[in-house]
């Protein structure tokens, strides 16, 4: 089997996941090349490490159309072309791609449609809870989707609104937020080891609540200090930090004066991510708050790295990572009194962090690269009829 795989840019966390689909597809004799569409990112404006080593590697099967461009410069002819000379050169039987509504992918599903020589499946982690729904844009969008062959998702709630747009539940496989569980994992056991140390370099209060999330209206921090505020941890000498940056920073730090939180929150505007590890290492639990998020891969990092967390019920990760009482809490966007609970109990019971802890771990090892790439081979050999040898299918 030839599976092409494309991607508008090849950043850190899809490194791990196009690497272990390579050894995989490399162990059973199947071919795989990737296609970055554009060199640059839209989205991470710090270093992006392992994407850096990737190439410096010099890997083989693997093509760049734009070096020098991100998706947002458009392109979308210029882009459109040299997709296509690919496409015929390496005659795939499967296509892979990020997402249904990006360009590239319109032009892959339009091409499809044309030759009708291969498969085609997209990677998202859309839900139908993302925000208010438009009925004429859902209508459109099951026009589009239901050209597409399979779905490569992120959890159950993904699967059921890929259904929803025209592709059956046979044909969609969970595995697509994953992150290398195991890089983390031992990252963060270094980073605990040399705990002071990092508390140093990021100035990090001795205890403190993370909460990793962008500076946009949609992700709830100001609820998150409010909650804090009003949980008490400031005075049990447990601070709250936040990681991120956007549009309404400014009134986050107003809130923060407001409420005379100034010494017991801190704001780190930009961490690299091999810097990540050492922040949840050192942390207590992890809260993320939005109204809603597709996913939310900050709590991927903390599982791994022993840390509970909690998260509202219309994160992707709530009833799929995030168990309620089991590993952490899920609760409902917009409710402080309960989030306020929740951050005084997880924060005053130290067995209580311990048990979540130990559940987040044992949980998260299933949600590795290795569960991408198998997850997407079974989905590949399904849609083009290839034999595979029995797996057990999420």
């Amino acid at each position: 089997m030839r599976i092409l795989f494309v991607i508008g840019n090849l950043g850190d966390y899809h490194v791990p996941r196009y690497e272990a689909l390579v050894r995989l597809a490399s162990s059973r004799g199947d071919d795989v090349s990737l296609v970055e569409v554009f060199g640059k990112s839209g989205v991470y404006e710090f270093p992006q490490d392992r994407r850096e080593k990737f190439f410096s590697d010099r890997p083989a099967h693997t093509v760049t159309l734009l070096a020098d461009a991100g998706e947002a410069d458009g392109h979308s002819l210029k882009v459109s072309l040299r997709l296509c000379a690919v496409v015929r050169k390496f005659k795939p039987d499967v296509v892979v791609t990020l997402g249904y509504s990006t360009s590239y992918s319109i032009c892959l599903c339009l091409l499809k449609m044309a030759l009708q020589r291969f498969s085609l499946i997209y990677m998202s982690d859309s839900k139908a809870d993302d925000g208010r729904r438009n009925t004429v844009k859902e209508m459109l969008k099951r026009q589009l989707v239901s050209r597409f062959d399979g779905a490569l998702v992120a959890g159950e709630k993904h699967r059921a609104y890929a259904r929803s747009l025209g592709i059956p539940m046979e044909r969609s496989r969970v595995g697509f937020d994953v992150i290398d569980v195991e890089y983390f994992a031992r990252m963060s056991r270094a980073a605990s080891a040399n705990a002071d140390e990092v508390r140093a370099r990021h100035q990090l209060p001795q205890r403190y609540v993370l909460c990793v999330s962008r500076f946009v209206e949609r992700k709830n921090v100001d609820l998150v200090i409010e909650a804090y505020a009003k949980s008490g941890l400031d005075v049990a000498d447990v601070s709250l930090v936040l990681v991120g940056q956007g549009p309404d920073e400014q009134k986050v730090l107003e809130q923060i004066r407001r409420l005379g939180l100034e010494s017991r929150v801190v704001i780190l505007s930009s961490v690299a991510n091999q810097e990540m590890p050492g922040l949840y290492a050192c942390a207590e639990f992890v809260v993320l708050a939005s109204q809603f998020d597709q996913w939310g891969l900050c709590i991927n990092e903390a599982f791994a790295a022993g840390k509970p967390a909690i998260v509202t019920r219309t994160c992707g990760v709530a009833d799929e990572l995030v168990l309620d009482d089991i590993n952490g809490f899920v609760v409902e966007p917009g409710d402080v009194a309960t989030l306020t609970h929740r951050i005084r109990l997880l924060g005053s019971d130290t067995a209580l962090r311990k048990r979540f802890a130990h559940n987040a771990v044992s949980l998260i090892r299933n949600w590795t690269p290795l569960l991408f790439a198998e997850n997407l081979i079974d989905l590949a050999e399904s849609l083009t009829g290839t034999a595979g040898r029995t797996r057990d299918v999420r």
